[in-house]
């Protein structure tokens, strides 16, 4: 009886440790009048790493969703008093996460708390995020270097020629260019035309977003960018900044619109500690981010990060069957991939759908596959700045029997059967291998156009005619009936309120999908993983190893574009 009463104290005194330190974590008051500091430096994803070989290779990411959090709470804080937003670069952000970032800070700005910017130096997107911001600051040494934005692609077919490499590949249809990158050796018309489109959508966003924050005519903003880059005196005349200060300068200047005796201030992770997240009805927040493969979510070197089939299939289908979750956000950031995985992913979809509401959150891209994974939603929601569409085909293989042959080496086989060779990769297709591949393409491009105009409502015809491989802005891809409503994952979230009859005002809680993992997790299954199945460094160079590589038939965004 004394053994189970000094187990029974032993485990109490834990339980109150435990406590004390919840809430001494959570009991560090947020000092009133204090400023929340938000430094772009470290890259923002969509999710934390999958693994720690990722974060290993990678180093630390900032979740994008806890960045959207903290400004959340910050906005209904009032022992916030405002924002100071340090901007060094766009931190891997592209045009759809950068538009949702803006529209937080304009949020915070109409709840009555001051936002400023400051600059070391300036670029096209970091001025861009920084006008956000109704007052900026520049290092007074510094330049801006406003100059537009143009679009630029690398092409390795004159390097394949030299290694002997014949890139035997084919496409449906005509903007479908993601073959391009090795078959060409500059812009085909198609491709010149696309990437020119979405470059000049992109800057009529830049212009737009950068004279609604200054309070200047478009034009007078086009012209700016037409005569840049400009020294900070430069830039002050044009009233581009509002002061050129020095770093310690600036920190005076917080304190003074704090208004405390002192300068508090919290940093992200800090002030998500300190404050206490919403809580109400469950809204899963499924993420599918990177590459599309069959199998496992990972990470490659050479890829980056992937989205297995069966991990994004999976955490669809447990968010489907707790009944506690009345709907699902599908937040997509994702330029395609397998045409096999991603059916995988849509057929999860459709399923979750007829049991709750699934809305997609279109974040930075969301084409070709990852298009795919969302047609079949019912609501899609994207920014204007999401790349989206590519609806279309690409399949082939890279004959290197000429790169065996530079370097001596020969090939020799028995095919049993004339298509035992079709994925040999030391010859090209025959005329009869061709047409059978071919086949198999349109049919994978039938079902794309049928699963849009299903899940959109369009006739096949439509979806043909706006298809054909085009990738497009997410404000034009709502002109054409491909996306439902522009906005970030707030408007995401609101819409999946109302399917779910959940009042507008109501707060929700996410649960994400798939379950982040803690790094001393990630490092537990690394050390298994490398325990039981340990791969050679040697092998760690042989591209068969990628992901992508026994995937067959692509469904993939044409090109990665990253304004600068």
């Amino acid at each position: 009886m004394a053994v189970k009463k000094g187990r029974l104290f032993l485990l109490l005194l834990l339980v109150a440790a435990v406590g004390l330190i919840i809430a001494g974590t959570l009991g560090q008051a947020v000092p009133d009048k204090t400023v929340l500091e938000l430094t772009l430096a470290s890259p923002i994803a969509e999710e934390d790493w999958p693994d720690f070989g990722a974060r290993f290779w990678e180093g630390d990411v900032v979740v994008f969703r806890d960045l959207l959090a903290a400004l959340d709470r910050a906005k209904r804080d009032d022992r916030i008093a405002g924002i100071s937003l340090e901007v060094s670069s766009n931190a891997g952000m592209n045009f759809g996460k950068m538009q949702e970032l803006r529209a937080k800070l304009g949020e915070l700005t109409a709840a009555g708390k001051f936002c400023t910017a400051y600059l070391e130096e300036g670029s096209n997107v970091t001025y861009y995020l920084a006008s956000a911001c109704p007052e900026i600051y520049l290092t007074p040494t510094s330049a801006l270097t406003l100059t537009g934005l143009m679009g630029h692609t690398t092409f390795v077919r004159g390097t394949l020629d030299k290694l002997h490499i014949y890139p035997d590949l084919y496409h449906i249809a005509e903007y479908k260019t993601a073959m391009n990158l090795l078959t060409e050796k500059k812009f085909t018309a198609a491709h010149k035309e696309m990437v020119t489109d979405l470059v000049t959508g992109w800057q009529q966003q830049l212009v737009a977003g950068i004279a609604a924050g200054r309070k200047l005519e478009p034009a007078a903003v086009e012209q700016i960018l037409r005569g840049g880059p400009y020294l900070a005196e430069e830039a002050l005349a044009k009233k581009l900044i509002d002061k050129l200060l020095y770093y310690d300068q600036y920190r005076d200047l917080l304190k003074s619109k704090a208004g405390g005796d002192k300068l508090n201030t919290l940093g992200l992770k800090e002030y998500l500690t300190r404050s206490r997240a919403p809580r109400g009805p469950k809204i899963a927040l499924v993420h599918a981010t990177g590459a599309i493969v069959t199998g496992k979510s990972g990470y490659d070197p050479a890829i980056g990060r992937y989205m297995g089939s069966d991990t994004v299939a999976e955490a669809l289908r447990a968010a489907r069957k707790d009944d506690s979750v009345k709907a699902i956000v599908f937040r997509v950031d994702s330029g395609g991939g397998s045409a096999i995985a991603s059916e995988i992913i849509r057929r999860e979809v459709v399923l979750a759908r007829e049991k709750k509401p699934v809305v997609v959150s279109m974040s930075d891209v969301a084409g070709s596959g990852g298009y795919w994974i969302a047609m079949s939603a019912n609501k899609i929601v994207a920014d204007p700045g999401t790349l989206t569409g590519s609806i279309g085909v690409v399949f082939g293989k890279l004959n290197i029997k000429g790169f065996y042959e530079m370097l001596g080496l020969s090939k020799d086989y028995v095919a049993l059967a004339p298509n035992a060779t079709l994925f040999y990769e030391f010859e090209n297709f025959s005329p009869e291998q061709r047409a059978l591949m071919m086949k198999f393409m349109r049919d994978i491009y039938d079902h794309f156009l049928d699963g849009v105009s299903k899940g959109r409502g369009l006739p096949v015809e439509k979806v043909d005619s706006i298809g054909k491989g085009r990738v497009y802005l997410g404000a034009r891809a709502k002109e054409l009936g491909l996306v439902d409503e522009l906005g970030g994952l707030d408007r995401a979230v609101a819409v999946a309120k109302q399917l779910a009859n959940i009042p507008a005002e109501q707060s929700v809680q996410f649960v994400v999908y798939p379950r982040p993992k803690t790094p001393f997790q990630q490092l537990t299954e690394w050390m298994q993983v490398r325990t039981v199945g340990w791969v050679p460094p040697r092998a760690w160079l042989d591209p068969t190893r990628s992901p992508l590589w026994k995937e067959r038939a692509l469904v993939l965004v044409p090109f990665e574009l990253e304004p600068r």
